[in-house]
C-alpha cells in the first residue's frame, strides 16, 4: 500500500464520483477506478459502494477514511518539520495573531530581526478557538498569540501578558463626564460586542452578569476597527481591549476605565505540542517574554 493511493482513496471518497476525482487528481478515470480496487484487495475489504446516492463509504470505509486522512496530514507536516531542520537562519515563521497584537508585535520583530534578518514572516489573523486549534494542528501556523484559554492536550498555552478591557465611546459622550463607571450605567445604552464564538464576547457577557447587570446588545462585530467605526458614527458603545483602544489614535473616541474586577483578559502563546520549531521561533518566543518583562502592553 502506498500513499498515493490513500490520497486517491481520500478524493473519491470527498467527490464521491470517480469522475470528478480523476479530474481533481490528473489521471484518467479507469486508472483510478483500478487503484481503488488494488487498494480494496490490500486491505481485504469493501470501502466504497454504490446505491442510488452514487458513491458512499461502507462502515469499514468512514473508518479507513478517518484513519488516512490523519495520516496524511501527519505524512505532510513531517515533511514541513523537515524543510523547517534544514532552514537555519532563515525560512518562514507563520504567526496567528489576535487583532490588537498588531500594536506590539511589531516592536518584537524589530529586534528579532537583528540576529535574524534573513528570516521571513506570515501573518494570519486568527479568531475563535475552532479555528485557533485547527491551524495549529494542520500546521498552518507556528504559534498563535490568542486570547482564548484553550484546554487541549495537544496543546501548550503559555499566558503573557493581563490587560483590561476598557469602554469605548463617542468623546462627546456624556458618559466623558462622569468620574466613574459601572456596568450598570451601561445597561440603557446600545452595545457593540464581538460575535458568538469570540472570547472577548464571553469575557464582557461574563463581567455583565457577575456585577448583575444586562447588556443591551444591539450590534455583533468581528473586528475592533468595525466596533469602533460604529461608535464614531454614534450608534453605540463598545467594551474592548485596552491595548488596542491605546495606540489606535482617533479624536472622536474616547476610552474609560469601567469599574468592575471582571473586565480583564489574559493573553497567551499557544503552539502544537511535539512540534518541531526552530531555533529562530524559540528565539522569537524569548524576544516575546523579554518585551513583556521591560515593558508594558505596546
Amino acid at each position: 500500500m502506498d500513499l498515493r493511493k490513500l490520497h486517491y482513496f481520500i478524493t473519491v471518497a470527498q467527490e464521491k464520483n470517480y469522475s470528478r476525482a480523476a479530474k481533481i487528481l490528473h489521471i484518467s478515470q479507469p486508472s483510478l477506478s483500478n487503484a481503488i480496487i488494488k487498494l480494496e484487495e490490500e486491505t481485504g475489504c469493501q470501502l466504497l459502494e454504490r446505491n442510488t446516492r452514487g458513491l458512499e463509504l461502507t462502515e469499514t470505509g468512514s473508518i479507513f477514511y478517518m484513519r488516512s486522512v490523519e495520516l496524511l496530514t501527519k505524512f505532510n507536516n513531517m515533511l514541513k518539520e523537515l524543510e523547517e531542520m534544514k532552514q537555519i537562519g532563515s525560512g518562514t515563521i507563520s504567526v496567528g495573531m489576535i487583532e490588537s497584537a498588531k500594536f506590539w508585535f511589531p516592536k518584537v520583530i524589530n529586534r528579532f530581526k537583528a540576529d535574524y534578518a534573513n528570516v521571513h514572516f506570515r501573518f494570519n489573523e486568527i479568531l475563535g478557538q475552532e479555528k485557533v486549534i485547527e491551524s495549529l494542528k494542520q500546521f498552518d501556523v507556528h504559534f498563535t498569540i490568542t486570547n482564548q484559554p484553550i484546554k487541549n492536550e495537544q496543546i501548550i498555552l503559555t499566558p503573557i501578558y493581563n490587560e483590561k478591557l476598557v469602554l469605548v465611546t463617542r468623546a462627546d459622550d456624556k458618559l466623558a463626564l462622569r468620574n466613574s463607571i459601572t456596568l450598570h450605567d451601561l445597561q440603557e445604552k446600545e452595545l457593540i460586542i464581538s460575535a458568538a464564538g469570540f472570547q472577548t464576547r464571553k469575557d464582557v457577557l461574563t463581567a455583565f452578569k457577575k456585577e448583575n447587570a444586562t447588556p443591551n446588545i444591539f450590534y455583533e462585530i468581528e473586528r475592533f476597527e468595525t466596533a469602533c467605526s460604529l461608535v464614531e458614527q454614534g450608534l453605540g458603545i463598545t467594551i474592548i481591549p485596552e491595548s488596542y483602544v491605546k495606540y489606535s489614535a482617533n479624536p472622536s473616541l474616547k476610552a474609560h476605565s469601567i469599574e468592575s474586577e471582571h473586565l480583564e483578559r489574559t493573553v497567551y502563546l499557544a503552539y502544537l505540542k511535539g512540534r518541531y520549531l526552530s531555533p529562530a521561533v524559540h528565539r522569537l518566543f524569548e524576544e516575546i517574554k523579554i518585551f513583556f518583562k521591560n515593558n508594558q502592553v505596546g
